[in-house]
């Protein structure tokens, strides 16, 4: 069978689209979506080509773009292309650079391919790309679903090019003589899946050199597994999760309990909420301790209610905001307390508290307040001003997180601290001073 017949076969067995629809290509001008382009171009289908600038490696970068654009050129179809600031992304989010280089990518071709009619998007992972993302997957710990690797088709998504191995690719293109732009970073090892795929997959092959058809096979038996999992659990959703008015999801405690195995129930039913399995396993050995205990995701949170589990997204946190009209104050700030109190400069060491200023330097009344957006001031011992968004970027404190962080704030609106990080410059100790503004948490218990 032609290397194009067997593409062909594929699409059609997987049933990824039909031959007349239009179909986005994401491209990055290597040799993977090279050839899943010139498969398109020669069967003849319908697409356009889209390209990711994520702007990683300099001028290299640039050099990838040109030649995908020159490439839509020749075969004379749509060419989209964006550039990203993927790191400053990345640092905003508090995700890995790989992460975020794939979620800018999705969106955007998601995007494109909304606002030009197309009718799907064709990324290049192949057979081995699959293996390796079981690999990873095995790793990091996953259910069901992580064993199953890259599917053909997820949604608008479709995958052509999984009816090959990387090896049968590499050698179809330099069977076509096709030019392609080398990542230099594909061949370093400090990317868990450059790991897997330079050191790990060589000494596999030695124990079954049919590595990927044998994963393959049993990703097809995995994924029958994981639809008849997924189709007693949305059984169980159906029946047990019922939506209050709050949009909050009411879950009889009772019938979870009876769930068998339970450690595999609990999994299915709150891991896509977020839940780790450590979590989930302190819920299910405190549940009958009591009503009032919460369990928290990144983005939600489980109640015990009696016989009932209380599921939802995390409140939104709104901003706080609190008067320091005297001296000392103590007062709760999102479960914690804090102090605010005044001291001899001879009472207390310089240093002896995070937070500690210049009494004579601030302009009373004080307020303790959230985090808003734009604020700025001067960390000690810097020039200029500072983002405090950007503070808090450096601390990594998850976004959730970010209005729980206490700021200190006169009456002329300066920031005087950040607390616990940084004090404002111009509120600094210095041998002038007589009098101390600290400002501490109080331990519990």
């Amino acid at each position: 069978m032609r290397f194009v017949d067997r593409f062909l076969a594929f699409i059609n067995e997987n049933q990824l689209f039909k031959v007349e629809q239009s179909i986005l290509l994401a491209v990055s001008g290597g040799k993977d979506s090279v050839l899943m382009t010139d498969l398109f171009a020669e069967a003849q289908l319908t697409f356009a080509i889209a390209h990711c600038n994520f702007q990683l490696r300099g001028g290299d970068s640039d050099k990838d773009e040109a030649f995908v654009k020159q490439l839509a050129e020749k075969l004379s179809v749509p060419f989209y292309s964006v550039r990203f600031n993927t790191e400053e992304y990345a640092a905003a989010e508090q995700v890995s650079i790989q992460m975020a280089a794939r979620d800018l990518r999705y969106q955007w071709l998601e995007s494109i391919r909304h606002r030009e009619d197309h009718d799907y998007i064709a990324v290049a992972h192949h057979q081995t790309d699959s293996v390796e993302t079981v690999l990873l997957n095995m790793l990091r710990g996953t259910g069901v679903a992580g064993l199953v690797g890259i599917l053909p088709k997820r949604g608008v998504v479709v995958r052509p090019l999984l009816a090959y191995s990387a090896q049968e690719v590499r050698d179809e293109v330099a069977r076509r003589q096709l030019i392609f732009c080398e990542d230099i970073s594909n061949s370093s090892t400090k990317y868990k899946r450059n790991k897997i795929r330079l050191d790990v997959l060589p000494h596999l092959r030695e124990l079954n050199e049919d590595l990927e058809t044998t994963f393959a096979q049993n990703s097809r038996r995995l994924q029958l597994v994981n639809q008849l999992i997924s189709n007693l659990v949305s059984e169980f959703r159906d029946t047990y999760f019922k939506k209050q008015g709050d949009g909050r999801f009411r879950i009889d405690l009772k019938a979870v309990k009876a769930l068998d195995p339970l450690d595999l129930w609990m999994h299915e039913l709150f891991h896509p909420y977020g839940f780790s399995e450590s979590v989930l396993g302190d819920l299910v050995s405190s549940w009958d301790d009591g009503t009032g205990k919460h369990f928290l995701s990144p983005l939600y949170e489980i109640l015990v209610d009696r016989d009932h589990l209380i599921l939802g997204p995390i409140g939104e946190k709104q901003q706080q905001e609190i008067d320091v009209g005297s001296f000392p104050c103590q007062f709760w700030w999102y479960n914690e307390r804090y102090a605010i109190r005044v001291a001899e400069k001879t009472d207390v060491e310089v240093g002896q508290f995070c937070v500690m200023v210049d009494f004579d330097q601030v302009e009373m009344p004080l307020t303790v307040r959230s985090w808003h957006e734009g604020d700025r001031f001067q960390p000690l011992g810097m020039r200029g001003k500072k983002k405090i968004s950007d503070l808090l970027i450096e601390q990594k404190v998850p976004r959730i997180k970010k209005l729980e962080i206490p700021i200190l704030v006169d009456a002329r609106g300066l920031v005087v601290a950040v607390w616990p990080w940084r004090i404002g410059d111009d509120f600094k100790i210095t041998t002038k001073t007589k009098k101390v503004i600290i400002f501490e948490k109080i331990k519990h218990g």
